[in-house]
């Protein structure tokens, strides 16, 4: 059975599960969409935590607990045990201020949001227990460090993770063994206190990764491992320091957009220009490869392109 909008209460929807499973055990909840219920949570989860409710969460697989003003995630060990095959939890929007270690024990999640909360510290410890994770969303709280140690070897706690978002937090470093992250199709760290990325951040090991965004930080150079990304498809570097282009970017044969905008670019190679071309001085977009969207904008290459060619036309 799934449940989506439902406007019954919490009580209700499991009464009719249990009454529909009785009569056919094909109507089990497998989706729960409890989004916005902050009248019925009042500030915890305990409302779910019930032991009459444990028959029908074995079957579920996907719950939405979203801006539901959840601050604390007390009894979490009763879902872990509870729901068995649960894949997915949002909780976001939620003032979580920390994560507990129990979290940790639902090793079946693929996908867990904690989007909007505020999370402080680096990232939870109990986090790497979840070596299923797929997805990891984390994005607008105080992260403010992605490892807790140095010798964590992430690709071997997130053999699986697809996608990892940590926009909008406190991160100033990024650490080199996020090369290990073999599956990664989308990194996302825009908006942090990012400063540099190590080489291999993205780089060659990263076979798979098809979307990177690090715009709104302060990075003054991206790695030259970036051009050995098989499948990079799209850039998004805008708003940082950035005063040279990587080398290399011109063979980057799955590449269809490139934002380099609000940077402090000044000049650009032959082979930049011969496949994409010197950018247009009214919108800064670099048109000679139709194949790709690159985008040059407020970069000082182009006040100098647009001054030249006021120049020329002065003469």
């Amino acid at each position: 059975m799934f449940v989506k909008k439902d406007l019954r209460k919490i009580p209700e929807i499991f009464a009719d599960a249990a009454d529909s499973s009785e009569a056919d055990s094909s109507k089990s909840i497998s989706e729960l969409r409890l989004a916005r219920r902050p009248a019925e949570f009042k500030g915890s989860i305990a409302p779910l935590c019930q032991p009459q409710y444990r028959p029908s969460l074995q079957t579920l697989t996907s719950l939405s607990l979203y801006d539901c003003q959840i601050s604390n995630l007390q009894n979490i060990e009763f879902l872990s045990e509870a729901c068995p095959v649960l894949q997915e939890i949002n909780l976001g929007r939620n003032p979580l201020a920390s994560i507990p270690d129990e979290l940790g024990q639902m090793k079946s999640l693929t996908s867990l949001s904690l989007d909007d909360c505020e999370v402080e510290g680096p990232i939870p410890a109990c986090l790497y227990q979840l070596q299923k994770l797929q997805s990891l969303r984390m994005s607008n709280n105080r992260i403010t460090r992605i490892l807790t140690s140095e010798n964590d070897n992430v690709g071997d706690l997130w053999p699986n993770m697809e996608m990892l978002c940590l926009d909008g937090n406190m991160i100033e470093d990024v650490p080199e063994q996020l090369d290990g992250l073999a599956k990664l199709k989308i990194l996302m760290l825009r908006n942090n206190k990012i400063k540099s990325l190590p080489y291999g951040v993205p780089g060659r090991t990263h076979s798979s990764l098809k979307i990177f965004q690090i715009s709104s930080n302060e990075l003054t150079v991206l790695p030259s491992s970036i051009v050995e990304c098989p499948s990079l498809e799209k850039i998004y570097a805008n708003a940082n320091r950035i005063s040279d282009v990587p080398l290399g970017l011109s063979k980057m044969k799955k590449l269809k957009h490139c934002n380099l905008s609000n940077n402090m670019i000044v000049e650009l190679g032959y082979e930049f220009v011969e496949r994409f071309g010197r950018p247009d001085v009214k919108d800064g977009k670099c048109t000679k490869d139709s194949s790709v969207e690159m985008l040059l904008e407020q970069n000082p290459v182009v006040k100098k392109l647009e001054n030249e060619a006021t120049s020329m036309d002065v003469s």
